[in-house]
């Protein structure tokens, strides 16, 4: 008797097996499949089926893949927003909707690509030009370069920060070094200074790798490298009228990059962490006002300018929806150097 039950089990897994892949037709996906995964995604069947005509639209062989091929969902969401806005509808509240789901549907497979799921495991593999923090227990933070990198050590640039102690000595010094790796997650790894000399005149330091780095702080959301012109308004609290624009103009500053939860801007002159701002800036056609709080700041004593980190609080669903038509290279609001080009 059970052998006969397994049996049928087996039979009715074998026909729906057969029935999905018939129903594939020359699609990679099932309807099936496809309805499936948009619920999962937050997507209702009416707005899966928007989005399967607009990838129709857009001329893609196989509709269903806009949920898997983050490609695929660029050309379908570029006609999407187009029907919309054609139809007056991307200001309505199911409009913005639509768009705010599938936004969300995208950064989820961005950061389903390898680049974000697997980072680094070595110091090996750390970029020239990567900034880092070397921490000195009991001591302070001191911000630094990544000038070299070979088989044997780093070479980093001098640190420079707070003072040190009198007739202090890198050479030999236990440390901790954190960075933020582009596109990908902040790092922190144990070292020590082999070596502090001058090469052609300039001091650095030689510093042990590493095979045991701890990938922390994953990124949240893709940021795009921008040179947007902005004004800095400084706020004594952000709750309340946090997207409400400001009448007079304020400090000229540049956002650097851009995402739907924190930029980096730089300002003249030199910056607290910890201070609550204010940030309103065009994307295309729309004025866009986000705030929040400096989490850290890069000061260049050379340049007098600041570059603020700034942790902002959530935007509306509008907001954001500019935000990353902007961040992903799509739409009006589209930004020049094209999609999903983080940074810390």
């Amino acid at each position: 008797m059970i052998l006969y039950v397994l049996l049928v089990v087996l039979v009715l897994l074998l026909a729906l097996g057969a029935s999905t892949i018939a129903a594939r037709g020359g699609k990679r996906y099932s309807l099936f499949e496809y309805f499936l995964r948009a619920g999962e995604s937050g997507l209702s069947i009416h707005e899966a089926r928007e989005l399967g005509d607009a990838a129709a639209l857009a001329g893609l062989s196989d509709t269903t893949n806009v949920l898997w091929s983050p490609r695929d969902l660029d050309r379908a969401i570029v006609i999407l927003l187009a029907k919309l806005k054609e139809e007056g509808r991307d200001r309505t509240r199911e409009g913005i909707s639509l768009v705010d789901k599938v936004y969300t549907l995208r950064k989820k497979l961005e950061f389903e690509q390898p680049r974000f799921k697997y980072g680094i495991k070595s110091s090996r593999h750390m970029a020239q030009g990567q900034r880092v923090r070397v921490l000195v227990y009991g001591i302070g933070v001191y911000n630094a370069t990544v000038i070299d990198n070979n088989a044997r050590y780093l070479v980093i640039s001098y640190p420079t920060g707070g003072r040190l102690p009198k007739g202090w000595v890198w050479k030999g010094k236990k440390v901790s070094i954190y960075f933020w790796r582009h596109e990908d997650a902040g790092y922190v790894f144990d070292s020590f200074v082999i070596e502090d000399l001058r090469i052609r005149n300039v001091p650095v330091l030689h510093v042990s790798h590493s095979e045991a780095l701890l990938r922390t702080q994953k990124r949240r959301s893709v940021r795009a490298r921008s040179r947007i012109p902005a004004y800095l308004y400084i706020v004594k609290r952000i709750e309340g009228a946090y997207e409400k624009p400001e009448r007079a103009p304020g400090l000229r500053a540049q956002i650097q990059d851009l995402s739907e939860d924190g930029v980096a801007v730089a300002i003249g002159g030199k910056a607290p962490p910890g201070i609550k701002v204010k940030l309103q800036f065009a994307l295309g056609e729309k004025s866009i006002v986000m705030s929040g709080t400096a989490k850290s700041v890069d000061y260049d004593s050379d340049k007098n300018r600041s570059v603020i980190h700034v942790e902002a609080v959530t935007p509306s669903p509008r907001t954001r929806n500019a935000i990353r038509s902007y961040v992903y290279g799509l739409g009006a609001e589209a930004g020049p150097e094209g999609a999903g080009q983080g940074s810390p």
